[in-house]
């Protein structure tokens, strides 16, 4: 779910109903008269938000009459016990379990050390002496209700948990993430594994029914517009749905009822996230093979004249009596209103017409009811608060205040109070200290609001814009999606209308309020496409976009352009640095003929056309073809000076190859 929703549950006999807020309010309220019974704030409410709620479960009535002589007579002693009674188990994000009594109208136990992240869910077992919880680091930790203990604790496997549930027979705890599964309490192992959901299980259902050899539950997945129902029976694996409960949308909660006998049906009372209920009536001896229609789908709306305003249906309880009551909660959970009804006098499809809760004038019922309690929370006497005249630490417990001023009275005839100011209590060197800016005062930090979401609901609900601003200014992606998580769906239209607001201002903070509304686009389109006001709140956003862009074309075509210039020149200055080479300025080298001066006085002569004349030339042209003429006959004596030298050279060689041959011969004739 793209945020938070509220948590829900009513007490085991139908008679309270109970509602964790989003700022981490709990409230309770009578089904009967419909009026507030108490309200609770936690300590840490705005830092460590309540995750779930679970009422522990009431106690069987004993058959016996000397039994239940003994009960009554010990009613007393159960009410300080956790079964039986009214305790209410609240889940924290910080891994604390505060478990609530509304006959105290107290906090009874507080149970730490057992998680360090999230506590998803939580459950009772059936004679309510152990509570067991799942949390996000994907342990389940048992405890100890009575004594406020760990008893044992143990790893699942890789997938979270988010919801549990203990069958009837008080030994199998039901586990749902992406898989369903069953463990043994007492072997801490896995006894059986149903498929059957794609999406996270949201809800998760217990079904008690007398003499059921197993035990039945039934489940509820995100996107899913189903109930799946499911029978353990021994160790099973990969088990199937006994039944399937088709409902017009996703199912915001359901209840079932208790049957008394085995001929009663099973009652199953079903909220949709459009505020329909659905009623089903089934026994659960088999599978059935065919999805199960509703009996009845009940919508509720307003009375006002002129205009038809649905008010949506927030929870109902299945009294599972013969006369087919049941308990119905509409309008809004700040101010609901409560009604008990027949659903077997209505038909298919009931339209029913009701006052909204949230138009009628409560103060005359709000002075004269003296039953609701308001629990703050109680601090402890070794905090210490800021004192706002000198910003510096004062006792926080009003017994020390008291002491102080009974001295300073016995002191100071002039003092009329018993309490002693601030002023008054504060010697003159810690006044010093504190005016001092530079010096570090060793006092306890002021509370900073961390979670972001609570600080912009309330700003939202103030309009406050300066805590507007120091919210929306924030530009971490980071932030910026976890808030919009956490942000209820009520909230959705009043920011986008706040961002226009703050986004037709221009400047640099509209970059951060685009990135807000991203975001919100991106996490609650499912709401946002759903919402018939859509138009009318966008449309001025749209407008308002469309101006300040109508000319960014344009002006992406310039820098298209100028791209492409830059680049170009650049390009062009590149190339001539990589063709241009600097020659350097003094020769390496200089080479002279030694015969210069003789070749230019035989054979040189200027060739500058730039200096003669056509003359010139044509005296030029004819002293060359004279030198050639010339060197052409020189060429031709030298070559017959050359073949007669040769020839000489032959006729001396023969001559001395006669004369050598014929000493050879004489030299052999004389030997």
């Amino acid at each position: 779910m793209a945020a938070r929703s509220q948590e829900t549950a009513f007490s085991p006999n139908g008679q309270y109903f109970a509602n964790v807020s989003t700022d981490s309010r709990l409230k309770i309220w009578e089904c009967e008269s419909g009026r507030a019974k108490q309200e609770f704030i936690p300590a840490s409410h705005l830092s460590a938000a309540c995750t779930c709620l679970v009422w522990a479960p009431s106690k069987q009535p004993e058959q016996s009459g000397n039994q239940s002589k003994k009960k009554r007579k010990s009613n007393g002693e159960e009410a300080t016990g956790v079964a039986g009674s009214d305790i209410i188990a609240l889940g924290t994000a910080s891994g604390n379990i505060l478990l609530y009594s509304l006959n105290r109208a107290e906090l009874v136990h507080q149970l730490k050390g057992g998680h360090a992240g999230k506590v998803r869910s939580l459950c009772w077992n059936q004679d309510g002496s152990s509570l067991f919880s799942a949390s996000s680091e994907k342990k389940i930790v048992e405890w100890d209700a009575v004594e406020g203990v760990i008893k044992c604790q143990w790893k699942v496997d890789k997938n979270p948990i988010f919801r549990m549930c203990m069958l009837q027979d008080n030994c199998t705890l039901v586990t749902a993430g992406r898989s369903i599964q069953c463990w043994n309490v007492e072997t801490r192992s896995i006894v059986a594994t149903f498929t059957g959901h794609t999406t996270d299980v949201a809800h998760l259902l217990p079904v008690y029914s007398p003499g059921a050899k197993g035990g039945y539950f039934l489940t509820a997945a995100d996107a899913d517009r189903c109930i799946s129902a499911w029978r353990f029976v021994g160790e099973e694996k990969n088990g199937q749905s006994q039944a399937s409960f088709t409902l017009q949308d996703d199912p915001l909660n359901f209840t079932v009822s208790r049957p008394i006998s085995d001929k009663d049906p099973v009652v199953l009372a079903a909220v949709t996230v459009t505020g329909i209920l659905h009623v089903f009536e089934h026994h659960l001896n088999g599978r059935s093979k065919k999805p199960l229609q509703p009996i009845v789908k009940i919508h509720i709306g307003s009375d006002v004249a002129g205009t038809a305003r649905p008010l949506p249906v927030v929870s109902a309880y299945a009294c599972g009596d013969a006369d087919g009551n049941c308990v119905i909660v509409y309008g809004s959970l700040v101010r609901p209103g409560f009604e008990k009804m027949c659903y077997r006098n209505q038909d298919g499809m009931a339209y029913i017409v009701r006052r909204d809760p949230s138009s009628v004038d409560h103060s005359k019922s709000d002075v004269t009811s003296s039953a609701l309690k308001l629990r703050t929370p109680i601090l402890p006497a070794d905090v210490k608060t800021l004192a706002p005249e000198y910003m510096v630490p004062m006792p926080a417990s009003s017994e020390v205040g008291v002491a102080v001023g009974r001295k300073r009275r016995t002191q100071n005839s002039e003092s009329n109070s018993g309490l002693v100011s601030a002023k008054d209590s504060l010697p003159m060197e810690q006044r010093l200290s504190a005016l001092n800016l530079d010096k570090a005062v060793d006092a306890v930090a002021p509370p900073q609001a961390d979670n972001m979401a609570q600080l912009l609901l309330q700003g939202l609900h103030s309009r406050d814009p300066k805590i507007l601003q120091s919210v929306l200014d924030r530009g971490d992606a980071q932030i910026i999606g976890n808030t919009i998580r956490r942000i209820p769906v009520q909230a959705i239209l009043p920011l986008i209308l706040e961002l226009t607001r703050m986004m037709q201002f221009r400047g640099h903070p509209n970059y951060s309020y685009a990135k807000w509304l991203r975001s919100l686009l991106e996490h609650h389109a499912g709401y946002l496409t759903s919402c018939p006001d859509l138009a009318s709140v966008l449309t001025p956003l749209l407008a308002l976009m469309t101006a300040r862009t109508s000319l960014f074309p344009k002006l992406s075509q310039l820098r298209g352009r100028l791209h492409l210039m830059l680049g170009e020149l650049e390009h062009r200055s590149e190339k001539e640095d990589a063709t241009t080479t600097e020659l350097p300025a003094t020769a390496l080298l200089v080479y002279r003929e030694e015969s210069s001066d003789e070749a230019s006085e035989e054979g040189d002569w200027p060739l500058q056309s730039g200096s003669e004349s056509e003359d010139q030339w044509d005296e030029l042209s004819d002293y060359g073809e004279n030198m050639d003429v010339n060197e052409a006959k020189d060429d031709s004596e030298q070559e017959t000076d050359d073949e007669n030298n040769s020839e000489e050279i032959d006729e001396e060689v023969e001559e001395a190859s006669d004369n050598d041959i014929e000493s050879v011969v004489e030299n052999g004739l004389s030997d």
